[in-house]
């Protein structure tokens, strides 16, 4: 049965080998919960052509013409997995690397008809055994790329708010663009501050499953005071599962209980939280411009 909810998994690792035996089930589960959209996330330069792939595929399926009104009943109805984009990034993880990469091959991969943004980039003070020095060179090179190719970005901050922000105004702070979204902060997890900084530049904050969890009251607090035009929804799927499911693999059909955990947080219908957030995809990944 197709859930009446339309959904963007704007954040999800989909080609990731955990999904190998059974990734054409969770397409079919996520089409079923209202995801009609899924963002792939090419975070190296081994995924991109995967990613890319997995992305070209679903669009494969389409009988009708690309440029098809995708909020349709018609083609929902016709649709068995929803359709995907991806993105192309260098995590910070492998900012070791770079000095080795040729970054025309980024720019050259990144020019794909289905890549939406570049990312996932940014900085991780926390997990990356890559210097802070190389993060910020990779993240800076990235971000010249993105700019080159006029894209939004998917940035990945973990534990370095103050660079990650001094970093993004040195991009973004006199675009004075505010019709075109810059980007997203991936899985936003810092405090008020970084929060209003983020979003005074133009950016999306990206829910994750952490809402759902009993312990994230900060998080709530800070996401509470967020407009709801500057909210997207992502999984990050295998990762970050909702509660309920913690300790398993998270997938992109678990995307409404993220979803249902928002419009509790706003006091707002779950019909009226997929609305929102789902055209704040649009606008950020600037699916319209497929869709004429």
């Amino acid at each position: 049965m197709i859930s009446r909810i339309q959904l963007i998994d704007t954040h999800a690792h989909l080609c990731d080998p955990q999904f190998d035996e059974d990734r054409s089930a969770v397409l079919e589960r996520a089409q079923s919960k209202g995801i009609q959209w899924i963002v792939e996330i090419g975070e190296s330069p081994e995924s991109w052509e995967k990613a890319k792939q997995f992305a070209e595929d679903s669009h494969s399926d389409l009988k009708t013409s690309f440029h098809t009104d995708w909020g349709s009943q018609a083609l929902r109805t016709q649709l068995q997995k929803p359709l995907a984009f991806w993105t192309c990034g260098f995590h910070p993880h492998y900012a070791q690397r770079m000095d080795q990469f040729d970054f025309g091959i980024m720019t050259k991969f990144a020019f794909s008809p289905l890549c939406v943004a570049i990312g996932e980039i940014g900085l991780d003070f926390v997990k990356s055994t890559a210097s802070r020095e190389d993060q910020i060179s990779l993240f800076r090179k990235c971000l010249e790329v993105a700019a080159e190719l006029n894209k939004p970005v998917v940035i990945h901050c973990r534990e370095a708010q103050a660079d990650t922000l001094r970093i993004l105004k040195s991009f973004f702070g006199g675009m004075g663009r505010k019709d075109i979204c810059p980007g997203v902060i991936h899985c936003f997890s810092g405090d008020l501050g970084f929060a209003e900084g983020c979003m005074d530049l133009g950016f999306y904050l990206g829910v994750d499953g952490p809402l759902t969890y009993p312990s994230a009251k900060n998080l709530r607090e800070v996401l509470s005071k967020a407009p709801e035009n500057k909210i997207v929804l992502e999984t990050d799927a295998p990762y970050l599962p909702p509660q309920g499911y913690r300790g398993k693999r998270n997938e992109s059909s678990y995307l409404i209980l993220i979803a249902e955990a928002l419009a509790n947080l706003y006091g707002k219908s779950l019909d009226e939280i997929a609305r929102i957030t789902t055209q704040n995809a649009l606008k950020l990944f600037r699916l319209h411009e497929y869709n004429k």
